[in-house]
């Protein structure tokens, strides 16, 4: 049931304390007579000091009475307040659900109706526009077959046209065709002389690189392939979130073997090694150090080792000469790389199978066999260069500054864990293969050049 407004209880409370102050002043004026009479008899009967006395103690019972009597009217005034609430509140809470039964009832009724009248006018305006609709189709349809008609006779007449004009150039073709067979003959002759270079280039390529028997060979083969093909080639290692310079062939300027770029989505490189796969120029703007012109092409294709990119190379058609269209070396960079891939994959595991059988060797078995002995030495070999191979910059900086333990710490101790952990112990403490590594490998030769950590 809603509440009475503020107003209304407020103006309502304010009648029923009017009506108890007025009761309270009358009753005031009562006692006040009273008192006024009793004080006269006695000021007559008594001394001025007796009557004072008597007046004080009238006045002190007359208060505590009269106190008393306005407590009372006023807790009766609140309870007839309270009572006179609580009875209008529950006279409008009947009021209200009657009038709100009452409005729901009307406006469902209404509602009733309204909605029969619109689904009685939809339905109405249905069949009308059915009516319309299949009207409008039946033209239609007699305009289609009128266009149709006209459509076979233009076509026959056009196929008559077309015969001719076949006939004619026959004719023509069969004028000209002794006369351009000796070109065309010429022409695939030359034709196929390039296609046979570009084969050749890619058979000697690919030979090149089954023929390197280390990591950092395998991708120096690669550049020297790729630069016979295409006018510009680069290899970039994986490093991380770098890509590092490799080698290069064809570049005058721009040295981009010396050049440390972010392992990132955004740029040619970049998605290429982080897509793993193959990403043109018609696609992401070529890198900063090619400086390549709109009208040429550049081509980045991942190199990868059990489905990882670990190098990426890059490819383009140069900044001077004339450009080739369509181009051939890009399908040749796409090959070079996929074998090159294939090849470090075959090291990697090859090399790793070596090492995990020189780590199979057991506590308490004999002492480790000369080709158990040549397999731990291997695998430290393969561990030391892969830390060569991803680090040059830091390699040739390391041997500047000869501190090559302290620049390449992380990567020092992870190779050497992982030495420790697949080599047995009795081949570990026998010979210090891994550290004759770093010095043979890492430091080339000079012990002085590794520092200290």
């Amino acid at each position: 049931m809603p509440e009475m407004p503020p107003d209304e209880v407020r103006n309502a409370v304010h009648a029923i304390v009017a009506r108890v102050q007025a009761d309270f002043e009358a009753e005031l004026a009562k006692l006040e007579a009273q008192h006024e009479k009793t004080l006269q008899e006695t000021r007559d009967e008594i001394s001025r000091d007796i009557r004072e006395k008597v007046r004080s103690e009238l006045e002190a019972s007359a208060a505590a009475d009269l106190a008393a009597r306005v407590d009372a009217a006023r807790l009766e005034s609140d309870r007839e307040a309270e009572a006179s609430l609580e009875r209008m509140r529950r006279e409008l809470e009947e009021a209200s659900e009657a009038a709100l039964a009452k409005a729901l009832a009307e406006e469902s009724t209404r509602a009733a109706t309204e909605l029969e009248a619109e689904r009685a006018r939809v339905q109405r305006e249905r069949a009308s526009e059915r009516e319309q609709f299949a009207t409008e189709i039946e033209s239609e349809q007699v305009v289609v077959r009128a266009l149709t008609k006209e459509l076979e006779h233009v076509r026959a007449a056009l196929a008559a046209a077309e015969q001719a004009k076949n006939e004619a150039e026959q004719a023509k073709d069969a004028a000209e065709r002794s006369k351009n067979e000796e070109a065309v003959a010429s022409a695939r002759a030359s034709e196929r002389q390039e296609q046979l270079a570009i084969l050749e280039s890619l058979l000697s390529g690919v030979r090149v690189i089954s023929s390197a028997r280390s990591l950092s060979d395998t991708l120096t083969a690669l550049t020297t392939a790729a630069g016979t093909l295409a006018p510009r080639a680069a290899v970039f290692i994986v490093n991380g979130r770098e890509l590092q310079g490799w080698r290069a062939a064809g570049f005058t300027s721009g040295a981009p073997e010396t050049l440390r770029l972010p392992n990132d989505r955004d740029g040619l490189l970049g998605t290429a090694s982080a897509t793993v796969s193959v990403v043109s120029t018609a696609n992401q703007p070529a890198p900063a150090f090619a400086s390549l012109g709109s009208d040429r092409a550049g081509l980045a294709v991942p190199v990868t080792v059990g489905g990882q990119s670990v190098a990426v190379l890059y490819a383009d058609a140069g900044v001077t000469g004339e450009v080739e269209a369509p181009a051939s070396w890009p399908e040749g960079m796409q090959i070079l790389a996929a074998h090159t891939s294939a090849c470090l994959s075959h090291i990697t595991a090859l090399r790793t199978t070596q090492a995990m059988r020189a780590s199979s060797v057991a506590s308490g078995r004999p002492a480790p066999s000369a080709e158990e002995d040549s397999s731990a030495r291997r695998y430290a070999r393969l561990l030391v260069s892969e830390i060569k191979l991803y680090n040059e910059s830091a390699v040739r900086l390391g041997r500047e500054k000869r501190d090559l333990l302290n620049r390449l710490g992380p990567e020092i101790e992870r190779a050497r864990r992982l030495y420790e952990e697949r080599v047995s112990p009795a081949i570990a403490a026998r010979a210090s293969y891994f550290q004759e590594e770093l010095v043979h490998t890492l430091a080339d030769g000079d012990r002085e050049l590794l520092g200290s950590a």
